[in-house]
């Protein structure tokens, strides 16, 4: 079922557009969720201990939509893909599938209209020190690939 993996700060879980589509439970440390234009990094959001990473390439089987990057020593609990099709009922397969193409349609007219919402707090950018040294860890884990 689930199995225990540990990450290194500034080591990465996942890439944007990479294949796997494991889903991951945050027990312990910090992540950036970030997305990647050019060679500028994109703070997202930050997420730590219970969020869950990864639920929309787990149920419809996409691409990821964003990258990981453990901004402090993590643990982890990651479910396979292979887990959903084995243990979970079809109709809980069908209602992640419907609720995970409702999400991506709304972040793609977030993206394509630039909806901003009013008075929510934005997450920092990076400075340009920090640009650089994430930009070297996703080009080092690129190469791993």
């Amino acid at each position: 079922m689930a199995r225990p993996i540990t990450k290194k700060k500034d080591e990465i879980l996942f890439l944007a557009d990479e294949k796997k589509n494991d889903l991951y439970i945050v027990r312990k440390g910090k992540v950036m969720v970030f997305v990647q234009k050019g060679s500028e990094i994109i703070p997202v959001a930050y997420l730590d201990s219970g969020e869950y990473i990864g639920e929309l390439s787990f149920f419809d089987d996409g691409p990821r939509s964003a990258g990981i990057l453990c901004v402090e020593d993590s643990e982890f609990m990651k479910i396979s893909s292979e887990e959903m099709n084995e243990y979970f009922p079809s109709w809980l397969k069908v209602l992640g599938k419907s609720l995970t193409r409702k999400i991506r349609e709304g972040d793609e007219l977030i993206r394509s209209k630039g909806i901003r919402k009013k008075n929510v707090e934005s997450i920092k950018p990076l400075d340009i020190s920090e640009q650089t040294r994430v930009f070297k860890i996703v080009e080092v884990h690129k190469q791993k690939l």
